[in-house]
């Protein structure tokens, strides 16, 4: 007979800061890390589809859902550290998206020896903004949301968060009817009213990711949507070049979030990049 998948939770002390963590399932660890200003729960559909195979532990990164304390010295990459060594996980694969996947950049370059496979999903690079131009459609959309946050209107920020990263700006605009417009919309509105912007998850700065993207060792997928910023397909021309074999899939007609617009796509291309190994019975 099999066994239901385990599922727990709880949080983990890493400097100043309770790290909450859910975990599901049995196998292989993989390890998923949530885009900037959302949390655990965007990985919901990742989570179960993949918990019959792997040990899938979503985690909410610092400043973020359900994540607590005031920490601005403590690296994310030494976070993750911390939280793996505490749930006795010496190595696992390791995905993100947006933010989720700059951190796992810096964790698989400060930690190469615990890290099996990467998975970059519509990935920013640390430190690429400043070697290389940004277009002006991918700053325009931030100037829209850091005037709404000044103005400290919430819910209009929440509102141009979602337009560009969720409907995407090369779309018609669904006014937020989306389920994904909808989840992230929500999402973000919760987490700014919660953790007012008080502080970000602290990547390195000496040298950034993007000096240091040559020495990661392990598989690496990277997944775009065509329909993204310019920024981030920038960004994944530059990963895909910058990183001995690694392997890149674009995904039509879907924007930022895609894991939440095709989630059964996104399953199989991780299913099938991460192998289906350690099957439990």
């Amino acid at each position: 007979m099999r066994m239901p998948p385990a599922f727990s939770k709880g949080s983990v002390q890493a400097g100043q800061l309770q790290v909450y963590y859910e975990r599901r399932g049995r196998g292989t660890p993989l390890l998923l890390l949530h885009a900037g200003l959302q949390d655990h729960t965007m990985w919901e559909e990742q989570a179960i589809a993949l918990s019959a195979h792997y040990d899938v532990i979503t985690p909410d990164l610092p400043f973020h859902g359900q994540t607590m304390g005031m920490d601005t010295s403590i690296l994310v990459a030494d976070v993750i550290k911390i939280l793996l060594d505490s749930l006795h996980v010496p190595t696992t694969a390791i995905g993100g998206l947006s933010m989720g996947a700059s951190a796992a950049q810096d964790f698989v370059i400060a930690y190469p020896g615990r890290v099996t496979k990467v998975v970059l999903i519509s990935s920013g690079i640390n430190g690429y903004d400043k070697a290389h131009p940004i277009d002006s459609s991918s700053m325009a959309w931030y100037g829209a949301f850091s005037k709404a946050l000044n103005e400290k209107d919430t819910v209009r920020a929440a509102m141009e968060f979602t337009k560009a990263w969720a409907e995407g700006i090369y779309r018609s605009g669904d006014s937020l009817k989306a389920p994904a417009s909808q989840y992230v919309y929500r999402t973000t509105l919760a987490n700014l009213r919660l953790h007012q912007m008080k502080g970000w998850p602290l990547l390195q700065n000496e040298p950034p990711a993007e000096q240091r993207l040559s020495s990661i060792q392990a598989p690496v997928l990277i997944i775009d949507g065509d329909k993204d910023l310019p920024y981030i397909g920038a960004c994944s021309d530059y990963l895909e070049k910058n990183i001995t074999g690694a392997r890149r899939v674009t995904i039509p007609g879907v924007a930022h979030m895609l894991n939440l617009e095709k989630p059964a796509e996104v399953n199989k291309l991780l299913e099938d990049f991460l192998g289906s190994t350690n099957k439990t019975n």
